[in-house]
């Protein structure tokens, strides 16, 4: 699936306010299971964040390495 740049770039940042909402849930009012699915709504918000930030991360890096030029194998293996 591809996401419009902006989506893409303000995604993690969503994770994080998600998460961070969720977790202060916990602390308001920490009884109950509900206290509980908030903690795990929030883990797994803050671990996509974390996950979607070092992903663009690395395509960034890798998109720098390797610049896309395509390599011409008909050239190189006739010699």
């Amino acid at each position: 699936m591809r996401l419009a740049k902006p989506v893409y770039e303000i995604l993690p940042l969503m994770y994080v306010v998600i998460g961070a909402l969720a977790i202060v849930l916990v602390y308001v009012d920490p009884q109950g299971r509900y206290a509980l699915i908030a903690f795990g709504i929030g883990l797994l918000a803050e671990i996509a964040a974390l996950t979607v930030f070092l992903h663009r991360q690395d395509c960034r890096a890798h998109s720098r390495e390797y610049p896309g030029e395509s390599i011409d194998l008909s050239l190189t293996l006739n010699r």
